[in-house]
């Protein structure tokens, strides 16, 4: 049995009926009668039937997009540290930890190295083998909807996801999911693309994106549309000075402290994605309120997206 799955288990619940999951041999089942295959080591807890053709198309974009990145963690720790924003190190020490969305693990990794007791890794795609084969067991995986999250209620002392969201039909649909697992006292976190700042994106790439990028073969999309403009999009990046003022002038300081290959994924991740949304301040900052969060403080990233942080109230 893989290192660490007895103890993934006692998190698990049937992702259909949310009763209690067991293991015989390589295959997990309920009560009702629902199973799912353990393979490799992860349990795949996604109901084939539950996904629609847009979400089907989602998970197979990023997990060609995971699987076809270099093994390497993406992010490096400062961009962690500026994404999880207003969290730090002190706020991860002894706890369990639910990253949903995880993709080839990079947060997952430094949420690790921060002190977490566990760390969780759910993504729907077939990023979590890419992940497991970076990581090994140093977190654990479950391959999963966001929409119908395979954990007991209650089970993380903090849960965040981190660039998802945005990327599903209905944004709130999994905010509410991904929330409705944290204990009392603990956090959800949140960062999605911004409607503010991103006219030229909202206006005129995203709809490209619809109707032709995101319809093309994975390869030609990579290599014959994103490369090019990633060029295009680095020239201007390191063209720009540090004191440039512009509508994406932080955005091209945040690109130049990486190199040309972080670009070229970049956007080549905006071009595959079948669905993606832009979500104003106040609407997000909504997401929050509607979920019974307290504590709620919502802040600008590069200008053009929006972290959140909430916590679920104690009990009584």
């Amino acid at each position: 049995m893989t290192v660490g799955l007895v103890d993934t288990l006692e998190l698990l619940r049937c992702p259909i009926c949310r009763s209690e999951l067991a293991l015989d041999g390589e295959t997990l089942g309920c009560g009702s009668g629902h199973t799912f295959p353990l393979v490799r080591g992860i349990p795949r807890l996604v109901p084939e039937a539950s996904l629609d053709h847009e979400r089907s198309r989602t998970a197979e974009a990023f997990g060609y997009s995971w699987t076809h990145y270099p093994k390497q963690n993406p992010y490096t720790e400062d961009q962690w540290r500026d994404w999880i924003h207003p969290l730090t190190e002190v706020d991860f020490p002894g706890k369990v930890v639910l990253d949903a969305g995880c993709g080839l693990g990079g947060f997952a990794e430094y949420a690790s190295a921060w002190g977490a007791a566990r760390v969780v890794g759910a993504d729907i795609s077939e990023a979590v083998d890419a992940a497991r084969e970076r990581l090994g067991d140093r977190i654990e995986l479950v391959q999963a909807d966001l929409y119908a999250l395979p954990f007991a209620p209650q089970s993380f002392d903090l849960a965040y996801s981190i660039g998802v969201l945005h990327h599903l039909p209905d944004p709130e649909r999994g905010f509410r999911a991904v929330a409705g697992l944290v204990k009392p006292g603990g956090h959800v976190f949140a960062w999605v693309y911004g409607r503010e700042n991103n006219g030229l994106v909202v206006r005129v790439i995203d709809p490209l994106r619809r109707l032709v990028f995101s319809r093309l073969p994975r390869g030609l999309l990579k290599w014959g549309m994103a490369l090019p403009l990633a060029a295009l999009l680095w020239s201007l990046v390191k063209g720009a000075g540090a004191n440039a003022r512009f509508p994406y002038a932080a955005y091209f300081r945040f690109l130049a402290k990486r190199d040309f290959g972080f670009t070229h994924g970049v956007v080549f991740d905006q071009l595959v994605a079948p669905t993606t949304h832009y979500l104003r301040r106040d609407e997000f900052q909504a997401w929050f309120e509607r979920a019974g969060l307290v504590d709620v403080t919502i802040t600008w990233r590069n200008e053009n997206s929006w972290r959140g942080l909430g916590r679920v109230p104690e009990r009584g």
